[in-house]
């Protein structure tokens, strides 16, 4: 006797990618809280250092997710249930096909993948006290070199002429738009390579999540990679910062909002931006990030914006538009954890 299903079942069968255009949109809408992080980051400084924001900000941003996931997590069980599998279908039933327990290696990959963003966290926030914020800008943002070169060796990813072209502009517009504040010498030389590590752990970050998109909800994710940070910051705290909590109720607000808005929200819509865009791609047109961080301190804070950081910026804005409509943008299949 044999089965006919009149469609197949989600829950063995793969969905479809999220759409590149929307992948798009999250990306571009992802720089916005990621942008005003910066300036937000500095009006809480009043009452607390940078790295207890940074661990406050994880902390409720993983709260959020993990609710998120555990909705998600609802849902696959609910439609499981209402879905009617044959036994005869490869002897399985409906719980053994849906629940799939995560591997050592996917474990071991979300845990690699908090630790690299917390590193890039601490290693970014300790080269500010080491060296100028310019020089932090400019080393940290070379994170797209890492990407490409990593994608290139280690994934035989191939890039068009587009792509590279694109990548050469968008870089070149970031490093002219700090180059004229940064300023190098020995006695910053530890800062320096400090925020040079720095991007070379960012894009390890971004090309994780690239990977694990392919077998996990960005929620998942992102509930992995806040937990892990928090975790990592717990117990140093005590010892690297002498505020950790807020002492007024607007500070606990803004901390919250800025946990909700540019954790949950600008780093969700980035990692979400993966499912579809390549990391290459995603991290030349996070090159506009210091740039809008800057239209915002303008607008915040009062400080200058030339002539000639306009013209970067339209270098930047030029160079991650060829870096978008590439082929090397978009990736050619999902990506798949073994």
């Amino acid at each position: 006797m044999s089965f006919k299903l009149a469609e197949k079942p989600a829950i063995l069968q793969k969905l479809p990618a999220t759409p590149v255009l929307v992948s798009f949109v999250a990306l571009i809408f992802a720089l916005i809280p990621i942008s005003l992080a910066p300036a937000l980051t500095k009006l809480s400084e009043h009452e607390i250092g940078p790295n207890a924001i940074a661990f406050h900000r994880s902390w409720i941003a993983a709260v959020v997710f993990a609710i998120l996931s555990a909705k998600e997590a609802a849902r696959d069980r609910q439609a499981a249930s209402e879905v009617m599998i044959p036994e005869a279908i490869a002897g399985q039933s409906v719980d053994s096909i849906k629940k799939q327990p995560m591997t050592k290696e996917e474990v071991g990959l979300l845990l690699v993948t908090g630790t690299a963003a917390t590193a890039s966290l601490l290693l970014w926030t300790w080269s500010l006290s080491e060296t100028g914020v310019a020089n932090v800008a400019l080393l940290s943002n070379l994170n797209p070199i890492f990407v490409g070169l990593a994608g290139y060796f280690l994934f035989g990813q191939k890039f068009d002429r587009r792509f590279v072209i694109g990548l050469v502009l968008a870089i070149a517009g970031a490093v002219a738009f700090e180059l004229s504040e940064a300023q190098f010498s020995a006695d910053q030389l530890q800062g320096d390579a400090l925020a040079f590590i720095s991007a070379i752990f960012i894009a390890t970050y971004l090309i994780l999540i690239e990977k694990l998109q392919g077998r996990f909800s960005t929620s998942t994710i992102m509930m992995w990679r806040c937990g892990t940070t928090t975790i990592f910051l717990l117990p140093l705290l005590p010892f690297i910062e002498d505020r950790l909590l807020p002492q007024t109720q607007n500070g606990w607000m803004l901390i919250i909002f800025q946990a909700l808005f540019c954790q949950v929200l600008g780093q969700g819509l980035l990692a979400y931006s993966l499912s579809k865009l390549s990391s290459g791609v995603v991290a030349i047109t996070l090159l506009l990030e210091p740039v809008i961080a800057s239209i915002f301190a303008w607008f915040i804070f009062g400080e200058q914006i030339t002539l000639a950081d306009w013209i970067c910026f339209v270098v930047v804005l030029g160079g991650v538009y060829l870096a978008q409509s590439s082929k090397a943008a978009v990736k050619i299949t999902p990506t798949e954890i073994p």
